[in-house]
């Protein structure tokens, strides 16, 4: 066979058609590459947070250091005690207590104990003065309480007293928000015993006092003289009803 024919070259050959590609040069010497502006973008991005974050640090430390930062972080240590009272119960004479309360809506129990108590409550953590006296019977329930050495158990005035169970409530609806609404837990047999109280209001309260709410109204204030905001132009010392109790 022959050669093969031989064409004129086109248009298409000339541009380099049907051949490869040689590959693109690189970036001009005079113009970064895209990404280094990219990673200069970052890098100035993440400036920018540690500048805002530090500033912000800078702000809260020198509010914390304040008159008033103290107070906000006293206030907001006083919370933290109040939301629980956990630990044991001694007495120097016998005393017998059997008491629950779930929620404050059923109760079921009694007992009474006039001692001291060892633990995490009373808006304390150690060792303190606590008198007891409860009752529940199912829907209705009446309950005192007692901390510190200012307590006299026959000083209303010195104690938290509240109704409780749905009858409670509807009888008696005044309460201060100590124990308002609470799960409440006594065992005392003889000379020792337990107690363990979950106090819901007390939660809130600890948790709307870091955006500035004080939704116990107890900020700066002592045991008994808490009372809801909605409540603070009518003072209050306790129910008007207490129950005669055999104990």
């Amino acid at each position: 066979m022959g050669a093969a024919p031989q064409y004129p070259r086109s248009t298409w050959d000339h541009c380099g058609g049907g051949q490869a590609q040689a590959p693109l040069p690189g970036p001009h010497p005079e113009f970064p590459p895209f990404e280094s502006f990219r990673e200069e973008k970052e890098v100035n991005m993440q400036t920018h947070r540690v500048v805002k974050y530090a500033g912000a640090c800078v702000a809260i430390a020198f509010f914390m250091t304040s008159s008033q930062g103290c107070a906000y972080m006293k206030n907001r240590g006083h919370d933290a005690l109040q939301m629980a009272d956990i630990g044991l119960s001694f007495s120097e004479k016998p005393y017998f207590s059997a008491y629950l309360c779930g929620f404050s809506a059923i109760s079921f129990g009694a007992g009474k104990m006039d001692g001291h108590f060892l633990g995490w409550g009373g808006d304390q953590v150690g060792w303190t003065r606590l008198y007891h006296r409860d009752i529940g019977l199912g829907p209705w329930s009446y309950s005192e309480i007692g901390w510190g050495d200012g307590l006299d158990p026959q000083k209303p005035e010195t104690l938290e007293q509240w109704y409780a169970g749905f009858i409670g409530w509807f009888q008696h609806p005044p309460r201060r928000p100590a124990y308002g609404v609470a799960c409440v837990h006594y065992l005392h047999l003889g000379w020792f015993g337990f107690v363990g109280n979950l106090r819901y209001a007390e939660m809130i309260d600890f948790l709307t006092g870091w955006v500035g709410y004080d939704f116990c109204g107890d900020d700066g204030k002592k045991f008994r003289e808490e009372d809801w905001p909605w409540w603070k132009d009518n003072p209050r010392t306790g129910p008007i009803y207490h129950p005669d109790l055999p104990f």
